[in-house]
């Protein structure tokens, strides 16, 4: 019986696993008897190990599906996972039209898949709370997994049963302001309170409700993630961004950041950027974008002037 060829793991980065015994990170797998083992000093490191590959072999794309035993993966924003409906169109798989009697019998079997499903008040729910998330995130262009993210915590506050008494809109929105922070997204809660029927108070009420139920450490919002999109919005050349993200990197080394706001910290790099490359952009513009108030700005900004050593030419 001819030896099966054995992988050789290298490499010298310290989480790459190692040896317990001589510490080597020059482990061999050896797919014949499931062991992997250590080519120094031979130790067997692990054995009776399960290859979660599949047994099949697949050249091409079409074999690869063809050969697939496993169906779609779950889709976290259908209320059903999988998102398998009966079609509105009434049309048949080569796009004809439908017989009156079957668009008939099409409309009422799509009744009785509606009533079938959604015949709880929670099912209901969840999919008012999807749709919402749909319409809120195509307005603020968020990812895909900013909007799974979101349709995740809203099931876990569904099954826990914090939804009741509560408006699903704020709800909703507080869910994918989370999953924008979780995710460094840069939409803001002005962003996010904007394109609801929310005020910013309310918003930032039902924000800490979930951190406080779901028992979440947020990290501090940061003006890195913030940075790029205001100077997007004021059309400022790449390297008027890129000097604002050296000075914003000086001035967290000057310890100056702490206890700030990351907007107001985001614009005063902005602005001293801008004037440094010469970029004409007036106080109040860059203040209505980064939604901080003139007052605010000028403060960072005599601020970084004074800790960083930074000299200004108005000439």
């Amino acid at each position: 019986m001819p030896v099966q060829p054995i992988n050789i793991i290298t490499g010298s980065e310290p989480s790459l696993p190692r040896c317990p015994d001589c510490n080597s990170i020059k482990l061999a797998f050896d797919s014949t008897r499931g062991e992997v083992s250590c080519g120094k000093c031979g130790l067997v490191v692990e054995d009776s190990y399960i290859d979660q590959t599949a047994e099949w072999r697949a050249y091409t794309k079409e074999q690869h599906v063809n050969r697939a035993r496993t169906g779609t993966p779950k889709n976290l924003l259908s209320y059903d996972h999988y998102g398998t409906l009966i079609d509105y169109s009434n049309r048949d798989i080569f796009g004809n039209s439908l017989s009156p009697e079957k668009a008939s019998q099409m409309f009422r079997l799509r009744t009785l898949q509606r009533r079938a499903v959604l015949q709880y008040g929670t099912e209901r729910n969840l999919l008012r709370a999807l749709n919402e998330i749909k319409r809120i995130s195509s307005q603020l262009n968020l990812t895909v997994k900013v909007r799974e993210t979101a349709a995740m915590i809203y099931r876990k506050i569904l099954k826990t049963g914090l939804v009741r008494g509560r408006s699903t809109e704020a709800l909703v929105s507080a869910a994918l302001y989370l999953a924008c922070r979780l995710h460094k997204h840069p939409a803001s809660l002005e962003d996010v309170s904007d394109k609801t029927r929310l005020s910013k108070k309310k918003l930032a009420k039902n924000f800490r409700l979930l951190l406080k139920h779901l028992d979440l450490k947020m990290p501090l919002a940061s003006p890195d993630s913030s940075i790029a999109k205001f100077a997007s919005i004021l059309k400022f050349s790449p390297k008027v961004l890129t000097d604002a993200q050296e000075i914003l990197a000086c001035a967290k080394e000057a310890k100056i950041t702490v206890g700030k706001n990351p907007n107001s910290l985001a614009a005063a790099a902005l602005y001293i950027s801008a004037i440094q490359n010469k970029t004409k952009c007036p106080q109040n513009e860059i203040a209505k974008t980064c939604q901080i108030t003139e007052v605010t700005l000028r403060n960072r900004y005599k601020e970084f002037i004074r800790v960083l050593n930074i000299r200004i030419s108005l000439s």
